[in-house]
């Protein structure tokens, strides 16, 4: 039976994963603490006192800033303590939900990226929305054999994290998750709606240990299927917990 393998947040925009065994999921909500919070790079349309979804361009990120693949991170939900590990070494912490702390981790990432830094950066939140690249609050899916198989087809080792997925599943065939559009699945008894295959962007294309662009891999899944397509966008129906482990059951 196919089984739940992996759980992932990404609580900062573009930087790297939070790792969990288990979290609940609560109805109509994104993965708690998922794309929390972004950087603002420049000036951008958000307005924390009128939020609402603004496109990711305005914000830091791998498409544009590959660099940050190379910064190590690590999150503590509880004091939103977030840990960042710079390349040359420098460790710096920051607690997002307190501006005066962020003076730090703006300057190095300033040193980082140089002149890909457009203007002042800025740490955005709105409690109830999620920094996403879809206004609608979705958790993403990806199906691991799907991964494997574009291994195979393009002769290179990809982690799966390279398409920065919350829920992680294998047992299904390669592909086949991407013809359940409207369906329900399930995991740990946490029903869940299919919604929309997730199209790719550039930053499948970042390496995540060097935070350099080596296989374009929107060309790829174009070349080998026809079309840029790698997982599921779902919304959650009932809420529930979910661990790795879970058998995932799906319509039919």
């Amino acid at each position: 039976m196919p089984q739940l393998t992996a759980i992932h947040r990404f609580p900062v925009k573009g930087f790297g994963p939070d790792r969990l065994e288990s979290i609940r999921l609560l109805a109509g909500q994104t993965l708690p603490h998922d794309r929390a919070w972004a950087i603002e790079n420049g000036p951008s349309p958000f307005d924390p006192q009128a939020p609402g979804h603004v496109k990711k361009k305005h914000f830091l990120m791998l498409a544009g800033q590959a660099e940050l693949a190379r910064v190590a991170c690590a999150f503590d939900a509880h004091s939103c303590e977030f840990r960042c590990n710079f390349p040359e070494g420098k460790a710096i912490s920051v607690t997002l939900d307190r501006p005066e702390t962020h003076a730090p981790l703006f300057a190095h990432l300033e040193d980082l990226l140089g002149g890909q830094v457009r203007g002042p950066l800025r740490m955005v939140h709105a409690p109830g929305q999620a920094m996403t690249d879809i206004p609608q609050k979705q958790i993403s899916l990806i199906n691991l054999a799907s991964v494997r198989d574009l291994e195979e087809k393009t002769g290179h080792a990809i982690d799966p994290l390279r398409f920065r997925g919350n829920l992680l599943i294998d047992g299904l065939p390669a592909w086949s998750e991407l013809d359940r559009i409207g369906q329900e699945i399930r995991m740990g008894g946490v029903p869940m709606k299919v919604e929309s295959r997730i199209g790719r962007c550039a930053a499948t294309s970042v390496n995540l240990q060097t935070g350099q662009r080596d296989i374009d891999l929107p060309k790829a899944l174009f070349e080998h299927y026809g079309h840029t397509h790698c997982g599921l966008y779902l919304t959650v129906l009932d809420a529930g917990e979910v661990r790795c482990g879970d058998p995932v059951s799906l319509d039919g």
